[in-house]
């Protein structure tokens, strides 16, 4: 889980965006149609945005009538752009691009696909129906069958959003609707996820999941509307409708707290406030307050305390 938030802090390097001043275009044909407003570039097109790159089949360019300036410039027939900056490579390609120059804003449509290479190694790779880079907002926005690789940690969603600060550090990441994160056997799953680097917190909201197995090969799956998780500390923070399962225990409540063992730092521990319930083969406990442990395997409960045993005999009759 704590590998997971490396992506975050990389993922912002997937925008082609810069703060535009040189404009070069180069191709076997260009015509120009002042009545228009527009032009079109035909073979070979090559055009250089500062240190943006964009190669294309066939391109055309508009005219801001008012300002005299050129306006947008769109690419056709699966153009190719790049930028290297800070020792890393971005590359983007998708079935058309868009460039518009004066809002300061590229749109990839179709087949979009960002790749980030560093040492010539591919480190991130976004693929989506469309993705948008907004250079004066720093927000990368990719819509539409989201999908994120980063070494061996992948994520889904409809939507992804990454805000960057000006020295294009991650700010805030947001993976909106049906979101889905899985490295190895860790799984987490919500509506909406969304981290933030200023705390190093990683909220899950709407139908959140979280399915960890630990070094000891023991899974613990936590349900739950809202969890929280807070990197620097290792704890995860659930409430509404909280539901967690380790081995034979079933455990519910209204909150939850799931926290690491102060020596071995991994998750041991399970705090339910409220009234709660846990249930363990044939007995029902409930209580104000319940722990549980997962090593050692036990659990204690605290303030109105109700245990229910089931009939043996009608459980061994079940079982026949």
């Amino acid at each position: 889980m704590k590998k997971f938030i490396a992506i975050l802090t990389i993922i912002i390097c997937a925008t082609l965006a810069a703060h535009c001043a040189d404009l070069t275009i180069k191709s076997d044909k260009q015509t120009f149609r002042t009545n228009e407003n527009k032009g079109k570039f035909e073979g070979n097109v090559q055009v250089q945005i500062d240190d943006i790159h964009v190669k294309s089949p066939y391109a055309e360019a508009t005219v801001d009538p008012n300002k005299g300036q050129l306006d947008e410039a769109t690419f056709f027939n699966k153009p190719y752009a790049y930028q290297i900056k800070s020792g890393k490579k971005s590359e983007l390609k998708s079935n058309i691009l868009k460039v518009s120059l004066l809002n300061k804003v590229i749109t990839a449509s179709g087949d979009a696909q960002t790749i980030i290479t560093t040492l010539k190694k591919p480190t991130v790779i976004i693929t989506s129906d469309e993705q948008e880079y907004n250079t004066k907002t720093n927000i990368m926005t990719a819509t539409g069958g989201t999908i994120i690789n980063y070494d061996d940690i992948k994520s889904y969603s409809d939507k992804a959003i990454a805000k960057v600060n000006s020295n294009s550090d991650l700010e805030r990441m947001e993976l909106i609707g049906n979101a889905k994160i899985t490295q190895g056997t860790n799984t987490l799953m919500a509506d909406k996820f969304v981290y933030t680097t200023a705390n190093e917190l990683a909220i899950s909201e709407g139908n959140a999941y979280t399915d960890l197995t630990s070094e000891k090969g023991d899974r613990i799956q936590v349900w739950s509307n809202y969890q929280q998780y807070d990197k620097k500390n290792n704890i995860i923070m659930a409430s509404g409708n909280v539901r967690v399962h380790y081995k034979d225990y079933i455990a519910s409540g209204p909150k939850a707290t799931v926290l690491p063992d102060k020596k071995t730092k991994q998750l041991n521990q399970v705090v339910f406030t409220g009234r709660s319930k846990i249930i363990e083969q044939a007995r029902s406990i409930e209580a104000d307050k319940i722990t549980m442990f997962m090593d050692p395997k036990d659990f204690y409960a605290e303030g109105n305390v109700y245990t229910s045993i089931r009939n043996i005999k009608d459980i061994n009759e079940k079982g026949k």
